[in-house]
């Protein structure tokens, strides 16, 4: 699987897809970035290295949510688009660190409508994540590359993954200071946030054994992915609400951690975790 980078704007950062396989595909979607004027980025880099590698190093194992959300639409349960963050309240999100952990959550809300085909929701989430990328100071470029293209293919996957694939970029073309950084991990906090939170409602709403059982695996297994996530906000000891975050991972990586083995799980330890979990996503989304 080819992970790719954070792309730029961070409104698509986190959707790590394997795009291999869909030459074909490839072929019949080509189109020339370079006829958009995309401004270059001329913030000068004063980002400290060590932050930096702490984020890269996170980033690179902390496996994507998305691959957690691909994994869902294989568990035989229909697509619930009532689950999602409701981009109406986009506009009601005001500081710098809600507007970007609701950006992984819509992130991650676009990535469950992608991969279960549901071309209408695909588009109204992926023009709610340029908005809010918007609202954080991001590049508005990408609105312009994508917008008309992503309109043109929405019954088509793996043409909506090529035009997301045509637009990432390097992190470090990113990453230049240590505040972006900060808004880089609170964007992939929202992701985990919202990963972990469809995982949790589509394993208690179910009346299916199996995919039940698969939603008790996914929550076990993130006692290893949600500790690299608590350490790496453990830097940001000076941002209030990044302590108050990783205080609330920190009581759900507690109990997830203290369950030996996933056949361990049973409703009520699923429900208490999931309660936790889908309580934190709610609270931040109001």
């Amino acid at each position: 699987m080819k992970k790719l980078s954070l792309v730029l704007p961070l409104a698509l950062g986190v959707l790590l897809f394997s795009c291999g396989g869909h030459k074909e595909a490839d072929e019949q979607d080509h189109v020339d970035t370079t006829a958009y004027d995309i401004p270059e980025d001329t913030t000068p880099v004063t980002v400290n290295e060590e932050i930096k590698f702490k984020f890269d190093f996170a980033i690179a194992n902390i496996p994507s949510p998305v691959n957690m959300i691909n994994d869902i639409s294989g568990w035989g349960v229909d697509y619930n688009g009532a689950l999602l963050n409701d981009t109406k309240k986009s506009s009601n999100y005001k500081d710098e660190f809600t507007k970007a952990v609701t950006l992984g959550i819509y992130n991650i809300d676009m990535a469950y409508a992608m991969v279960n085909n549901q071309g209408q929701d695909v588009l109204k989430y992926m023009k709610t994540a340029m908005l809010q990328s918007d609202n954080l100071g991001l590049k508005g470029a990408v609105d312009r590359m994508i917008g008309k293209r992503a309109e043109g293919n929405l019954g088509n996957k793996d043409s909506l993954l090529n035009i997301l694939s045509d637009i990432f970029v390097k992190s470090d073309s990113y990453l230049r200071t240590n505040e972006r950084v900060y808004t880089a991990s609170s964007v992939f906090a929202g992701t985990w946030i919202e990963g972990l939170y469809l995982t949790c409602k589509i394993g208690e709403n179910t009346t299916n054994a199996e995919a039940k059982g698969k939603a008790h695996k996914a929550v076990w297994d993130q006692r290893f992915y949600l500790k690299n996530l608590i350490d790496l906000l453990e830097d940001y000891k000076d941002k209030k609400e990044a302590v108050a975050l990783n205080d609330e991972f920190k009581t759900i990586h507690k109990e997830i951690d203290g369950i030996k083995d996933a056949k361990d799980i049973d409703d009520a330890k699923f429900k208490s975790i999931s309660d936790k979990i889908v309580g934190l996503r709610n609270k931040i989304t109001g």
